[in-house]
């Protein structure tokens, strides 16, 4: 019986709806599924607890040694983390900026790491980690000057009333031309199965896509968001061509994403 590690978000539980509910061959393997928030499973995986992990693609840097990346299952998208606050005109006045990450190896993590360095070097910050869905609520009580939402957070923010600071997403395309690498599923190296897990999540997402419907069902039993659109918005923008196979342009996106963690202290 393998641990497996994903995240309750849609396009995870679509993804492995298959594998969860038994509708496919699983190539004579057992999965046992830990379903936790996403920086759970970084460090889960950081602790060697999982066998198979869905993690932020930041934490690999740290998981390479012991674990080998698959092709497929990740998210990597033109779709990325987007920074938030209550009052834009307020924030330019503050010396001071208290920041709300979701969780230290986010990819979410690094990203504002990185648009933090470029565009505000000589600002003090103080940072705080929590999980991605007490994001809102903490800018929303102004307990945080801005935070960076992941997940269907970037949906819903402007229907709370708060305002667009920076589309993360769109800053990484334009320093790289390349997609952002999110997440990615891991297994042991150990194990020696990668080519076999990554059969069964492609016929996993196959059999997603051919019975959305019932797929649709199954992920309201764990989202955080049950309105339909902004579900469906989530599947489109996080399901796609690379989770089948993240392929050449993938790959060029997780080893650029490394090479500027290797460059940098983040959040030191």
């Amino acid at each position: 019986m393998l641990k497996f590690g994903i995240s309750p978000c849609p396009n995870d539980i679509f993804i492995f709806f298959g594998i969860i509910e038994k509708k496919i061959k699983t190539e004579g393997l057992d999965f046992d599924f830990v379903i936790e928030d996403v920086e759970t499973l970084n460090n889960l995986c950081m602790e060697k607890a999982l066998d198979i992990s869905k993690i932020s693609a930041h934490a690999f840097y740290y998981l390479q040694n012991d674990y080998i990346m698959l092709s497929s299952g990740g998210a990597l998208s033109e779709y990325g983390p987007v920074v938030i606050t209550k009052n834009l005109e307020k924030l330019k006045n503050l010396s001071n900026i208290k920041i709300a990450l979701p969780g230290r190896l986010t990819t979410a993590s690094a990203l504002m790491w990185f648009y933090w360095q470029k565009n505000f070097p000589n600002k003090k910050y103080i940072v705080e980690f929590m999980p991605f869905y007490k994001i809102i609520d903490k800018i929303i009580k102004e307990e945080a000057d801005i935070g960076v939402v992941i997940h269907e957070g970037r949906f819903i923010y402007s229907l709370k009333g708060l305002e667009l600071v920076e589309d993360l997403g769109k800053f990484w395309i334009q320093e790289t031309s390349l997609p952002i690498p999110l997440g990615l599923i891991i297994s042991q190296k150990s194990l020696n199965i990668k080519k076999a897990l990554e059969k069964i999540i492609q016929e996993s997402l196959n059999y997603a896509y051919s019975h959305f419907d019932e797929a649709m069902k199954f992920i309201k039993k764990y989202s955080q968001e049950l309105d339909e659109d902004v579900i469906k918005s989530h599947i489109q923008c996080y399901v796609n061509k690379f989770t089948f196979d993240m392929g050449e342009k993938g790959i060029q996106a997780i080893d650029e994403l490394i090479k500027r963690i290797e460059r940098h202290a983040i959040w030191s």
